[in-house]
């Protein structure tokens, strides 16, 4: 869904099912992740950078993971 939202197909849903998820489960994280795209793109249009406080709140393994587009803000 979040490299390309239309090419989500019926069976990416199913996948979700089988895996346990609820409906109404399937529908929170859809929508979590389109805000989270969505603050993310007024983010990047805007040159924010990520908080500081991600380096002593968020996991390493979190930060090493994950690509912001741009350096954590300094403290």
């Amino acid at each position: 869904m979040a490299r390309d939202p239309n090419d989500t197909t019926a069976g990416d849903v199913q996948a979700l099912r089988d895996a346990g998820l609820t409906d109404p489960e399937i529908l929170a994280v859809t929508v979590f992740v389109a805000l989270r795209l969505a603050f993310s793109t007024v983010n990047d249009a805007l040159g924010v950078q990520p908080d500081s406080q991600m380096r002593a709140t968020v996991p390493g393994p979190v930060l090493n993971a994950v690509g912001f587009g741009r350096p954590i803000a300094p403290a």
